[in-house]
């Protein structure tokens, strides 16, 4: 049995999925092996290293504060979000039908509507995920000619980026934690506090095993639609969190990620079998049919 064949067969024998692990150094994405590479993009997800000096701590305590009633105070910037209203974001706060509660901001006003450490921590990580964006690129043969117009401008911040942070409300029963779904967009690196992240892998719901020190990134749907027909396929990872039970003494759940895709005045792209790239579908159309098979309503402002 190769060695490939041995890795696969291991997966489908456990009871906890182990993602491929990356660093990205020098805007480089480096996996330990060509056989970690294949797995990624077959999966549709895996672990990046968060940088030695980088600390997600002041993410972590924003989200654990951002959805409580504001103090009044007019610098206070961890609270009142749920009421906030945040007029020049077509995101913004909103109540989900499963146990999540998420504020969402685009990029260019991370530094408008949250707390300075929280924002500079974002930017950090969004200059992470372009790195590994590029090298997912690298890895799935898209010529570097074609990746400003894909993304929008990815790298000139013209796309569309925005971060997600997370509450999972345990005290309320009978929900999924947060809904099945795939990410619409390129990538998203998430950062968070518990487990609780499960793939549908190979027919089987799997948590996945947690690698400390490391951010989880899942690639969706837009690079699945771009690459479904060339010879290296990107699956958009299939993923959930299960109904979460309060437990005494525990906090919340918590995450926060930074998302990249195209913007939603953008189409979609895919090369053909000739390698030839072709425009498939408005990305906000894309989203609005996905909003409703989840069965959420799409950003009204958007």
């Amino acid at each position: 049995m190769t060695d490939t064949a041995q890795a696969q067969q291991a997966e489908r024998d456990e009871t906890h999925l182990t993602l491929p692990a990356a660093e990205a150094d020098a805007g480089t994405l480096r996996f330990g092996t060509a056989d970690d590479i294949e797995r990624a993009l077959r999966i549709g997800a895996f672990n990046v290293a968060v940088p030695e000096d980088l600390d997600v701590r002041a993410g972590l305590d924003f989200c654990r504060t951002f959805y409580k009633p504001g103090t009044g105070g007019p610098d206070d910037r961890h609270r009142g979000h749920r009421e906030h209203g945040h007029p020049a974001s077509k995101l913004g706060y909103e109540d989900r039908p499963d146990q999540v509660e998420q504020l969402q901001l685009e990029s260019f006003l991370w530094e408008e509507y949250l707390p300075d450490e929280v924002a500079a921590l974002l930017r950090r990580m969004r200059q992470l995920t372009l790195d590994v964006l590029y090298g997912v690129f690298d890895a799935a043969g898209v010529p570097e000619a074609d990746r400003d117009l894909i993304t929008g401008g990815a790298a000139q911040d013209t796309g569309l980026c925005y971060t997600t942070v997370n509450h999972y409300r345990s005290g309320l029963s009978d929900r999924a934690g947060i809904v099945e779904h795939s990410d619409s967009g390129f990538i998203t690196t998430i950062c968070t506090d518990q487990p609780g992240y499960e793939i549908l892998h190979e027919g089987r719901w799997l948590p996945v095993r947690e690698r400390p020190g490391h951010f989880t990134v899942n690639l969706g749907d837009a690079f699945r639609v771009l690459t479904r027909k060339l010879p290296r396929p990107v699956t958009a990872v299939y993923h959930r969190v299960p109904e979460l039970r309060p437990d005494a003494g525990t906090p919340d759940r918590s995450s926060f990620t930074v998302y990249m895709g195209p913007r939603y005045d953008m189409q979609l792209y895919q090369y053909d079998t000739d390698g030839r790239l072709r425009e498939y579908q408005s990305f906000r159309d894309f989203s609005v049919e996905k909003a409703g098979k989840l069965g959420y309503d799409f950003h009204s402002r958007v």
